[in-house]
């Protein structure tokens, strides 16, 4: 495991390094090598455990969005699990030689990520991206910073094959040009820092992705423990079942809720936590929604009345694009705040996909009731006053 004072020293070294300019002078590297003793490392027997933590930077011509967050990796075997931790608590993918599988920490069951992988088997991130090998140039060589016996690394630059991902059902997103630069472990392959600088577009927007990955903590060399890769007892199904009224009510009834630190439509900070002391509505809907649009009037003019007491009303608009959802805003104006799911990382739980969902989280920050669909509304008023909120 890296120690304070070594991880320091990476940091140094290699923003020292990233300040270097790659001149045309310079060689290309041999990396062919390089990678094969990484695919070594990933075939034996001996577990790699790193933790990278994550900074992501978006911009378009729509939002300028930073998020920050944490991945852990654990590889052995041919085997992978990449499980997301922070803010975005998103779903854990397990690799195990030949199957993609994805399921919820916590979760009962887990299912096939089907999706068509290309002539290599599939990677976690950040080894997700592909260099374009034939054209990598070797920046600077430096002490990796390892305890004991030191390695070199080697930092590197290279273009990135395009890449096509899931991002919810039915959509996709579509890198068309990017660069990557990779310190990594000369001896092993196995990569300490990476940025990524990339062009993707979707359906909704065309970006500007800054990613960095920075080891935080990081183990090789232990016995394989193969029960962290897909845990026993878990349940195989078609598809994880969606977060929806009656999920909410029997797995997160009574208990606290999950938490969300977002941005929303203003660029003004939304954190649940913040909100403590007070009643939550958190408000799930699309423009497209006619229960959504009837219900509209009745959330405003609830915000007006109990807004400047003890009720706080967070509104999140799904899977739209923000020209859309500030052209509906301004035949329909919202008082409280409006959080785009497509420009924060939601938790699982608030990836809804029946509208309107509600949500009422009482002041101590517990999951008091969810209603959805057409009748929604009309059982709030029951709902808030079981959370304590007074309405005349």
């Amino acid at each position: 495991m890296l120690s304070a004072k070594n991880r320091n020293l990476i940091c140094l070294s290699v923003l020292a390094g990233v300040s270097l300019m790659v001149q045309d002078s310079l060689a290309v590297t041999s990396t062919s090598d390089l990678w094969s003793k990484f695919e070594t490392v990933l075939q034996g027997p001996r577990a790699l455990h790193q933790e990278f933590e994550v900074t992501q930077h978006v911009r378009s011509g729509y939002a300028d969005q930073v998020s920050r967050f944490q991945i852990v990796l654990d590889f052995s075997q041919g085997k992978w699990r990449e499980q997301p931790v922070g803010a975005n608590g998103e779903r854990i993918r397990v690799f195990d030689g030949e199957d993609l599988f994805v399921f919820e920490s916590g979760g009962t069951d887990y299912a096939h990520q089907r999706q068509r992988f290309e002539h290599d088997k599939p990677l976690p991130e950040p080894y997700e991206n592909k260099l374009d090998w034939g054209k990598v140039k070797e920046v600077q060589k430096l002490p990796c910073g390892f305890p004991g016996k030191d390695h070199t690394c080697v930092i590197i630059e290279a273009p990135i094959k395009p890449w096509l991902r899931p991002r919810v059902p039915g959509e996709v997103s579509k890198m068309t040009d990017g660069t990557i630069r990779i310190m990594a472990d000369t001896e092993t392959g196995i990569w300490l820092r990476v940025h990524v600088a990339a062009t993707v577009e979707s359906a909704m927007a065309k970006s500007q992705w800054d990613m960095n990955y920075n080891v935080k903590q990081m183990s090789y060399g232990a016995a394989s423990d193969v029960s962290i890769f897909l845990p026993e007892g878990l349940q195989e199904v078609e598809t994880l079942t969606p977060w929806n009224e009656t999920r909410f009510k029997k797995e997160l009834g009574g208990k606290p809720a999950p938490g969300l630190q977002a941005k929303d439509i203003h660029g003004a900070p939304v954190s649940l936590s913040e909100l403590k002391g007070r009643t939550v509505l958190l408000d799930f809907w699309t423009t497209w929604c006619p229960p959504c649009q009837s219900d509209a009037s009745s959330i405003e003019k609830l915000n007006q009345k109990y807004g400047s007491k003890n009720l706080a009303i967070i509104g999140v608009s799904v899977d739209e694009d923000r020209e859309t959802v500030e052209n509906y805003l301004k035949k329909h104006p919202h008082s409280y705040s409006v959080v785009l799911s497509t420009e924060n990382r939601l938790p699982p739980a608030y990836q809804v996909r029946v509208f309107p969902t509600y949500l009422i989280i009482s002041p101590d920050g517990t999951l008091v009731n969810a209603e959805q669909g057409d009748e929604g509304f009309a059982k709030l008023r029951k709902g808030l006053e079981k959370a304590g909120l007074r309405i005349d």
